[in-house]
């Protein structure tokens, strides 16, 4: 008995286990969901770490660890299981307590482990090289059409773009044809395709020129690549390159090599490659050069040397009616055109000659269309070149805009032309005639390079505050220079030039790479420029280097490593203009007094001057003084008073990215000495007393460097000003509008409260501001309202980007919102209790008009509930591009046409952001993000579809959003070309095509052509067709269609469905990358 009593009780307590381990669920279910919660806390607080260190390193282009993102996705999906539990677990069945309790458990233990994961997690955040494509991002502009823009051309670059192809045979193609042809056209072209099709991990690009410059070559090819060349010999240089090349191949990276304008034999050697096929590195090498023999001996085979032609009789004959046209609704009379079919026919084709004669003889008499057509005639093919940009240049109005051409034929041809080193010089020279300030003189500049860009002979630069000059026109310039009374010298060398022009030569410029000692004893009686650049070795001046030189005007020292003795300068009593630019060597300015007619000093991006002495205050006739970015240097600020003259000064300290250390230009006050960092030190009134007489400048009051009490500033009327921020830094402007903010002028950037705001004086520049960043933590009544009386005092913004005003309710008042006629950029963010943007109160107006608006951001305000409280019409006439992210009070984006009863009469019903009566009619782009409560975009009824103009759409982390498209998206797809929608949960379907109304879908045609797809979890369907018949169909409109990316989509079990036909003729990349759970 006793031993059956003690078997018993062994199974019995055998069989408790597991009970009490399931009956602990049941029990200790709430624990252990609190328990999950609180752990989920703290992996959440650790995932902010970690997405504001990847931000950080995607804004400054550093490396990223590889585990980031998925870490992320696991923690984002730790989220969506935690979120699935029940708020209240204690009322639920003991069953589902039993499975809860069990599952709260498991997820404590992965949540535990992704924080330990994380810990592990290394950060290097090195740079990534320039030359990096990135594989996971798309592009962001439209997809180049694979063509050349003319027909005869097309094969070229279809041939070209072949070779480039991985898989095809050559290792090299060049691009062969004489100057101005379009060679580097093409190229540009050719590189924006492969970039766009990620055919290569890394395109390294660098423009040879006439005189090949290895070091440099090797330079540019190192930057592209991230690594740092330390060693001077050129042999160690290209060993380093050449295991840089290999190391990265041997990683199965791929690389496009790209050398521009290559005007003799580049050894490949030198820059880590071999002109061999297979040679340890994966690369293609694409040559652009005027000289075919150079390709050959580079090694280029023959079938590869591609020869880009003149254009054809017709399409020169196109080309040049396109630019000689007054307008495109306005032809030429028959004589006219008669007479330019000859012209075109005589400029054999080249571009830019029949680009630069057209715009010459736009809008002329008949007389001066045969005047040109006769002086062609007469010359051969050199000459003729030379004598059509001769034409335009005597087509010039006033000397002023032909000696600023001439001007601008200094710059090496290699690179853009800043617009303010031409006004700088210019005034040294005398240039502008009848100008008495700087400010007249730049703006007198600017009339005459408008003048050269609408005669063709420059090019504006991408950025708006340079220019471009063809080399034709530059070789143009030169020969002008050497015949007239501009006799001017431009040149590489490593010696002084043997050329004797000394007596008649005016203006020098020269590259001085491999120089290392400034000629003694020469005489140069009537130099009025000398400019030396790109100087590689130490460059030795004597003290008497400019004795004979007597009427020199402008001196400018440019990437020069040379250590300038100022008192060298004593002779030099005309100088008006003395400019150093990243002269890091430049140390002593104590002879900087001596200059007593000095009246441009310019000293930039000289790291190692540490003091700029006070004998600056002895130049008196000083109208510009420009520091910026010295970020050693002292001054006694009280010496700014005695330069009485001082018209525009520039201070300031631009934080450019992350990766630099918080840059500070130090001054010192002459009480005390007291060094405070970065700007102006407030114990000293000379800022204070100088500004009353500037009409330019750029500072940051930030840190340590507060504004001085009692300043004015209504005489400015150029200026960049920041308060407690700098004026430049990471993040402040993302996406495509941040490269246009740099272009507009005035600037205030500020991080204040309303009292100090309001006492700085700073209110007064706001009626002459462009671009306004706004960080007021106690703005609540809007703009105008918080910070000025009246309502145009903000007319001339263009740019507004208000952020963490955290009591802001509103932002414009209608009057205001009405006068903003010049905005083109507005941005609010982070503002917790905004509800609308623009306030109005039984005002009485219909309507409201942004007539300049191009972008509209509105991100985190998690109060708004519309754009205008109480107007029913609001026209963005212009706007292109809209995002919208972090909304939570809108369910939709565009509201119903027609709501139905029962949709009056539910208070829950749809909330559309855009409630009220919107017109938009040139929307481009909309990107939508973080909205949780987002259901749909349209609604998925609504026959017609608004904003037909969309070009791209992308939505991200939207959860609750079902309907992408409404039931009949064809006509919404009739110029949208990119959709990407990622991180959605809710869609199972993307297109919803009704074939009860295919009429109307026969009558648009679609041009999308790239679909991307990401962590679509509930994606069933891409295509989702409904109707009778739907298997004899053929859906015809989706021919454009080029790319179709598909990543995690784990519910999607085939993108097309079987039963319809798709016609898809020219899609070539379809990438599935599916994710499976075992």
């Amino acid at each position: 008995m006793e031993i059956a009593s003690a078997i018993v009780g062994s199974v019995v307590e055998t069989l408790m286990v597991p009970v009490k381990k399931n009956l602990g669920y049941v029990i200790s279910c709430t624990k252990n969901v609190r328990g999950m919660n609180t752990k989920i806390g703290e992996l959440n607080h650790t995932r902010n770490d970690v997405e504001t260190h990847m931000k950080r390193n995607e804004s400054s282009n550093l490396e990223i660890p590889s585990r980031v993102p998925g870490w992320l996705k696991d923690v984002a999906d730790i989220n969506a299981l935690v979120e699935s539990f029940p708020s209240d677990v204690g009322s639920c069945s003991l069953r589902t307590r039993h499975k809860l309790g069990k599952k709260a458990l498991e997820i404590v233990k992965d949540i535990i482990s992704l924080i330990e994961e994380e810990s592990r997690i290394k950060w290097t955040d090195h740079g990534i090289p320039l030359g990096k494509i990135d594989s996971m991002k798309t592009s962001t502009s439209t997809p180049s059409n694979h063509h050349d823009e003319f027909e005869s051309r097309t094969q070229t670059f279809l041939e070209a773009l072949e070779a480039l192809e991985p898989n095809h045979k050559s290792h090299m193609v060049s691009l062969c044809g004489m100057g101005g042809v379009g060679k580097t056209t093409m190229m540009e072209k050719l590189k924006k395709v492969v970039t766009e099709r990620k055919l290569f991990d890394f395109i390294i690009q660098a423009t040879v020129g006439e005189k090949t410059n290895t070091i440099a070559i090797q330079q540019v090819v190192a930057e592209f690549l991230g690594l740092h060349l330390a060693e001077g010999d050129k042999a160690a240089r290209a060993i380093k390159l050449r295991r840089c090349f290999e190391a990265r191949s041997n990683e199965g990276k791929k690389f496009l090599i790209i050398l521009d304008d290559v005007w003799e034999f580049v050894d490949l050697t030198d820059i880590g490659l071999s002109p061999l096929r297979n040679q340890g590195v994966d690369c293609k090498l694409l040559l652009t050069s005027r000289n075919r023999q150079v390709c050959i001996e580079m090694g280029v085979e023959l079938n590869s040397i591609l020869d880009v032609k003149l254009l054809t009789v017709q399409e020169a004959t196109s080309f040049f009616f396109r630019f000689a046209r007054i307008s495109e609704d306005v032809d030429l009379d028959l004589d006219l055109r008669n007479i330019g079919d000859h012209i075109a026919s005589r400029c054999h084709g080249l571009p830019i000659a029949i680009k630069t004669i057209a715009y010459t003889l736009k809008g002329k008499s008949k007389e001066v269309w045969e005047d040109a057509l006769s002086t062609l005639n007469h010359h051969q093919l050199d000459e003729r070149l030379h004598q059509i940009f001769e034409m335009s240049y005597n087509n010039l109005q006033e000397e002023e805009t032909r000696s600023t051409l001439l001007l601008c034929g200094l710059i090496h041809k290699d690179f853009d032309t800043p617009n303010e080193d031409l006004m700088r010089y210019g005034w040294g020279l005398k240039l502008f005639i009848n100008v008495d300030i700087i400010q007249e003189a730049r703006n007198r500049l600017s009339k005459h390079i408008e003048r050269l860009i609408d005669a063709n002979l420059l090019i504006r630069g991408e950025d708006v505050r340079f220019v471009k000059m063809h080399d034709l026109v530059r070789a143009f310039v030169l020969r002008m220079c050497s015949k007239g009374e501009h006799e001017l010298t431009v040149g590489s060398t490593s010696k002084w030039p043997t050329k004797d022009t000394s007596e008649c030569c005016k203006w020098i410029s020269l590259r001085c790479a491999g120089m290392s000692e400034f000629p003694r004893d020469l005489k140069y009686p009537n130099l009025l420029l000398l400019k030396l650049i790109h100087g590689d070795k130490p460059l030795w001046f004597h003290d008497d280097f400019c004795l004979e030189m007597g009427k020199l005007n402008v001196l400018a020292f440019e990437k020069m490593n040379c250590q300038v003795i100022l008192r060298s300068l004593r002779c030099s009593t005309n100088l008006r203009v003395l400019c150093f630019h990243k002269c890091d060597e430049l140390i002593d300015l104590s002879g900087i007094g001596d200059l007593y007619n000095l009246e441009v000093l310019s000293i930039v991006w000289c790291s190692k001057v540490k003091d700029l002495p006070s004998t600056i205050g002895k130049l008196k006739n000083l109208r510009l003084l420009d520091i910026t970015c010295c970020f050693s240097i002292i001054i006694n600020v009280d010496v700014l008073k005695n330069l009485v003259k001082l018209e525009e000064l520039y201070v300031r300290s631009t934080e450019l990215t992350s990766t630099l250390t918080e840059h500070e230009v130090m001054w010192e006050c002459q009480s005390g000495k007291e060094r405070v960092n970065n700007l102006i030190n407030v114990k000293s009134d000379g800022l204070v007393t100088c500004l009353e007489k500037l009409v330019a400048l750029e500072i940051a009051f930030v840190h340590n460097n507060p504004l001085p009490k009692g300043m004015s500033f209504k005489k400015l009327k150029k200026f960049k000003i920041s308060l407690g921020r700098y004026l430049r830094q990471t993040g402040d402007w993302e996406g495509p509008q941040d490269e246009r903010v740099d272009f507009f002028e005035n600037t205030l950037m500020l991080v204040t409260n309303k009292g100090q705001l309001m006492d700085s004086g700073l209110t007064e520049l706001f009626v002459k501001a462009e671009v306004l960043h706004l960080q007021v933590n106690d703005a609540r009544d809007g703009l105008a309202e918080s910070f000025y009386p009246h309502q145009a005092s903000f007319y001339n913004l263009k740019v507004l980007k208000i952020v963490k005003c955290v009591e802001l309710r509103y932002l414009f008042s209608v009057p205001m919102a009405n006068g903003l006629t010049k905005l083109e950029l507005l941005t609010i963010s982070l503002c917790p209790v905004l509800e609308t943007v623009i306030y109005s109160e039984n005002c009485g107006v219909e309507a409201i008009k942004f007539q300049a608006l191009k972008f509209l951001c509105l991100d985190d305000l998690p109060k708004l509930k519309g754009f205008c409280n109480d107007v029913n019409v609001i026209e963005l006439p212009e706007l292109e591009e809209l995002w919208l992210e972090s909304l939570p009070n809108f369910t939709s984006i565009y509201p119903h046409n027609k709501p139905t009863s029962s949709m009056l009469d539910d208070t829950s019903a749809m909330q559309p952001f855009l409630n009220k009566e919107i017109v938009i009619t040139q929307l481009k782009s909309i990107s939508i993000g973080k909205m949780e409560n987002l259901k749909e975009i349209w609604p998925s009824n609504d026959g017609e579809v608004r904003f037909s103009l969309l070009k791209e759409i992308g939505v991200e982390k939207c959860q609750s959003l079902v309907n992408l498209f409404p039931s009949n998206p064809m006509s919404l797809l009739h110029h949208l070309e990119k959709l990407t929608v990622m991180h959605c949960g809710s869609i199972d379907a993307i297109f919803n095509i009704d074939l009860g109304r295919i009429g109307e879908i026969e009558e648009v045609n679609s041009k999308l052509k790239s679909i991307s797809l990401w962590k679509l979890g509930n994606l069933r369907e891409i295509w989702r067709v409904k109707g009778e018949n739907a298997s004899n169909h053929c859906i015809m409109r989706f021919e454009a269609l080029e790319k179709i990316e598909i990543f995690g989509c784990m519910c999607l079990n085939r993108a097309l469905p079987s039963a319809i036909n798709f016609d898809m003729k020219v899609m070539n990349d379809w990438d599935t990358m599916e994710e499976r759970e075992s």
